[in-house]
């Protein structure tokens, strides 16, 4: 089944909106702190999501996997790195390598230093990201806390 990534247009802004309900639904079961962080509507609101569209330095991704939606992610450019700020593969195509297939292929359009931030709780995140790294980075992987509840990994590619 072949997997391939696709830069989201404004018309497509919709898909990922909705992909986030689903993505920040499954985030906050690891946020205990926070207060609910959804509107009058009872949706999870993201700020920045416009912003993929208005700003050059950020890049909207859509995932696919035989011919069907299976994920998103959005990228953006900070002075000395590149951010994975939302990654997100819907659970039917779970476990079967897709997450890592798309991922490489963001890396291969964005050569450069990358930071990863990932919630301390959700394991599954922190190992994608360690494996990931593993395989990819060109030189040295630095971990780290930004804050009580989330790490990060640094690496070149």
């Amino acid at each position: 089944m072949g997997c391939s990534i696709k830069l989201a247009d404004i018309y497509e802004k919709e898909i990922i909106t909705k992909l986030l309900q689903l993505y920040l639904t499954e985030l906050y079961r690891f946020d205990d702190i926070s207060p609910d962080p959804k509107n009058e509507k009872g949706e999870y609101v993201y700020p920045y999501l416009d912003s993929y569209w208005l700003e050059d330095d950020r890049y909207p991704y859509l995932f696919y996997c035989g011919g069907k939606l299976a994920g998103f992610a959005l990228v953006r450019k900070e002075t000395d790195y590149y951010e994975l700020s939302e990654f997100y593969v819907l659970p039917a195509f779970r476990r079967r390598g897709l997450g890592m297939a798309c991922v490489t292929d963001i890396f291969r359009k964005h050569h450069g230093s990358w930071r990863i931030g990932f919630n301390k709780q959700n394991q599954a995140s922190r190992q994608l990201w360690q494996k990931l790294a593993r395989n990819l980075a060109n030189g040295n992987i630095k971990e780290g806390e930004s804050d009580n509840s989330h790490d990060y990994i640094i690496f070149s590619v």
